[in-house]
């Protein structure tokens, strides 16, 4: 789970003061806090988004992208006058202890524009796969936070429509691979608004047409001068426009990449708030999931110019990890991913810690994750009740008959059910479990499922 903010029961009011100088205490001891819109990720929620990393990350890989890295921090001229006025209130940016101008990654989309102008002998087109976390200060909600992660992938130096097909593929394969069976790759490109002759304000009002419908956003054109019989018609022209002929040319190649027909639907009314999209840009949403769209992206040709002052052509997409968790986790898609070993391997008494320490190993080589107990002088009860509360199935005991013989004994924690058998049998046995859920050595029913 997330880690949510807590007060020990020595904080609480009326709570009686502990043993020891009070006052001292008083003066050195801090309540253990976290900020709005910053977590914890304990155990299972944390090898939950690790999974969906390791799935994504492979995904990345197999079409070609290679990892990057950037810093948390940048100069704030780096960031600024890249997204827009309304994204821009967002950043968190201060003045560092050298007295520098500087601002928290907002995005990895700038940084990835600043590393291809500041590192000009990269490969072009250069594909990377990026993630990282990044800070905005907006109002927290579900699947909004202030602090979050992105799991990006972009292409520079590739002008072409098949690089926006590969990115919209890329996406939806993405998808599949962390376990969403049904989510739709919405389009558009930003021309279109163009060719309609609309204005910035009314592409920032027409981009919150998910959020406030039809009727909101015809209030926000107002704000921006528009009258409500033109707002409308401003809406009703763009839902009858056909895609681009660019736009057309990009969903052809991306069907000629192995995309779905039906993942994809042209929409007209897609904006992406962010000023720095030029053509193409995509959303990924979920019919199973209501909290908003799960990623997004675009083609962005003059962001890269902006330090380079010569225009390098870019597309990527975003996947937001925080809201792609929680709507896996609501979907029941990620009850398999436990943080929990596979197996505990017991000593029963410190003269047996080598042998013991020699199971675990041979156990570790064949793949298993396994904890060792840490007190063997504890009495055997105590310690199996240790390994059951870290949530494995099964341990590993190894006794004094068990060394001088070189065998270990599986014991079911649940059923309490044990035999005794060679090293590599016992450890055969337990990944049968794991692979093939279902029955243990004692053939018992297995609840147990292998983290990652």
């Amino acid at each position: 789970m997330v880690g949510k903010e807590t007060t020990p029961p020595e904080l609480q009011q009326g709570s009686a003061e502990p043993a020891g100088d009070a006052q001292t205490d008083r003066e050195i001891r801090i309540e253990p806090r976290t900020l709005k819109g910053f977590n914890d990720y304990l155990p299972e929620a944390a090898s939950r988004r690790e999974w969906i990393m390791e799935q994504l990350r492979r995904t990345f890989a197999s079409w070609g992208y290679v990892p990057l890295e950037t810093p948390a921090l940048e100069y704030a001229d780096v960031l600024l006058g890249r997204y827009g006025a309304e994204a821009e209130k967002l950043i968190y940016r201060f003045n560092d202890m050298g007295g520098r101008d500087v601002a928290l990654r907002y995005d990895q989309t700038v940084p990835f524009a600043r590393v291809i102008a500041q590192y000009r002998d990269l490969p072009r087109p250069f594909r990377r796969y990026q993630f990282q976390r990044v800070w905005r200060g907006e109002n927290t909600g579900r699947g909004r936070e202030r602090e979050f992660t992105q799991c990006d992938v972009d292409t520079a130096g590739a002008p072409g429509v098949v690089a926006d097909a590969e990115t919209i593929c890329v996406a939806a394969e993405g998808f599949r691979a962390i376990g969403f069976n049904r989510v739709k790759v919405l389009v558009n490109d930003r021309t279109l608004f163009d060719g309609l002759g609309l204005t910035k304000g009314d592409v920032i009002a027409i981009d919150k047409l998910a959020k406030i419908g039809e009727d909101g956003v015809v209030r926000e054109l107002a704000i921006h001068g528009r009258t409500e019989e033109s707002a409308r018609d401003i809406l009703h022209r763009l839902q009858a426009s056909p895609p681009p002929a660019r736009l057309h040319d990009v969903l052809s190649a991306a069907r000629d990449l192995g995309i779905a027909d039906d993942d994809l639907v042209y929409d007209p009314t897609l904006a992406r708030g962010l000023e720095y999209y030029t053509s193409t840009i995509l959303e990924v949403v979920s019919p199973d999931y209501t909290a908003g769209s799960l990623g997004g992206g675009g083609r962005y040709d003059r962001l890269i110019g902006r330090f380079t002052g010569r225009d390098i052509p870019a597309v990527g997409f975003s996947f937001g990890l925080e809201r792609v968790t929680d709507a896996l986790a609501s979907l029941a898609r990620l009850d398999h991913v436990r943080a929990v070993p596979d197996v505990v391997v017991i000593a029963f008494g410190s003269a047996n810690l080598g042998w013991a320490g020699k199971v675990a190993s041979d156990a570790r080589a064949a793949g298993l994750m396994v904890s060792v107990s840490t007190e063997p002088d504890r009495p055997m009860g105590k310690q199996l009740e240790t390994a059951s509360r870290l949530g494995a199935g099964h341990a590993i005991v190894v006794g004094e008959d068990e060394a001088s013989s070189k065998t270990a004994t599986l014991r079911n924690l649940s059923t309490r059910a044990q035999s005794t058998a060679s090293v590599a049998e016992v450890i055969a046995s337990v990944k049968r479990n794991i692979l093939q859920p279902g029955t243990t050595g004692q053939g018992q029913q297995s609840t147990e499922h292998r983290l990652g």
